[in-house]
């Protein structure tokens, strides 16, 4: 057999392809080893998306499965395939345990964004930037931080209990152009979308399982974003102020109709305005083409990275996407695969439902 192999390698031009690609799946919560993990194991579920979405994992144990685990247990999982190793997808902690008269166990977990999503905080900032915000309502949740950019300086901000820190953070991310995400290590980031070469590329009838996409013309033209004071005027200082005329503060992106005017009181700079006005105009710029994937399991098409989509037919489908939200799904029966939302670019905005559809 081996020499038959070598034969068709050489024929070929290069080593031939497996035939079949065996998934491979780490999971690790509490005290159990990979190894017992790996026995009970009945199938996986992950899902991740850019906030205020809230990332959560599902671990389907077998009846009888000698697993201990409990709730407050920290873990992790990583997913992947036997020829390229695993790569980590998530990491949280255990928020519940469902157990049936059955015997099957469900394992529910879920990253900082539940944290985030369940603080209610009333707190005022003065000349801080986006970062120094974020990462204060981050460390008032006990979240750890990855990479958080600073972005814009805010001369007033007020967090409110109205909504979650989880909201707020969201909506920092938007005035600023960034998204906020959590890394598959558990960590939140906040930036912008990754740059560079894509994390991953899907070629059509050898990684596309199912493709569709949805072209529509954006929600908004021209964005006008006025905010409050005078500091576009009269100096950093005067922000409190109050103007007759709020063109100092008045900040214009995009073009056409239809027209949007929105009013943002935490926006006391002309910079603060025009950038917001820019982040505003990207993201409906991005919600103009959007797409759903799938693909056999996509371990490192993380949410905020950047993949390629190469020859579909006409080329029409083609080009890079940016990954708002993600769902990883193992099986013992079914394998392993990945259902990716994808939008053409641009920053802020919750995924849409990673219901129906491919599913």
């Amino acid at each position: 057999m081996s020499a038959v192999l070598d034969t068709l390698s050489s024929l070929l031009g290069g080593p031939a392809p497996p035939s079949v690609r065996v998934p491979g799946l780490e999971v690790s919560f509490g005290g159990a080893s990979a190894a017992e993990w790996a026995v009970a194991l009945v199938g996986v579920s992950v899902e991740c998306g850019v906030a205020p979405a809230v990332d959560a994992a599902e671990v389907v144990l077998s009846a009888g499965a000698g697993v201990a685990v409990a709730v407050g247990d920290t873990g992790s999982v990583a997913l992947g395939f036997g020829d390229g190793g695993t790569a980590a997808v998530f990491g949280g902690t255990v928020a519940a345990i469902h157990r049936g008269l059955a015997g099957e166990t469900r394992v529910a977990a879920v990253n900082g964004g539940a944290a985030l999503a369940a603080l209610r905080l009333n707190r005022s900032y003065e000349k801080r930037s986006v970062g120094d915000i974020v990462r204060d309502i981050a460390r008032e949740a006990s979240v750890d931080t990855g990479s958080i950019e600073d972005g814009p300086t805010l001369p007033f901000y007020v967090v409110d209990d109205g909504r979650n820190g989880w909201t707020h953070i969201a909506d920092l991310a938007a005035k600023s152009g960034f998204l906020a995400r959590f890394a598959p290590d558990g960590t939140l980031d906040v930036g912008p979308a990754s740059e560079g070469s894509p994390a991953q590329s899907f070629a059509f009838a050898e990684d596309v399982l199912a493709l569709d996409a949805v072209e529509q013309p954006p929600a908004a033209g021209s964005i006008t974003v006025v905010g409050e004071g005078a500091a576009g005027s009269q100096g950093d200082a005067a922000w409190s102020w109050l103007v007759k005329d709020p063109s100092g503060v008045t900040g214009t992106a995009g073009s056409g109709d239809p027209a949007r005017l929105v009013c943002d009181h935490s926006l006391r700079t002309l910079d603060a305005a025009s950038g917001a006005a820019e982040a505003a105009s990207a993201t409906a710029a991005a919600g103009a083409t959007t797409a759903r994937l799938l693909v056999p399991g996509a371990a490192k098409a993380t949410v905020g990275a950047t993949v390629a989509v190469t020859g579909t037919p006409g080329g029409t489908l083609d080009g890079t996407y940016v990954v708002r939200g993600i769902r990883h799904r193992y099986a013992k029966r079914e394998g392993f695969t990945s259902l990716l939302l994808l939008s053409r670019g641009g920053a802020g905005g919750a995924p849409a439902s990673l219901a129906g559809g491919l599913l």
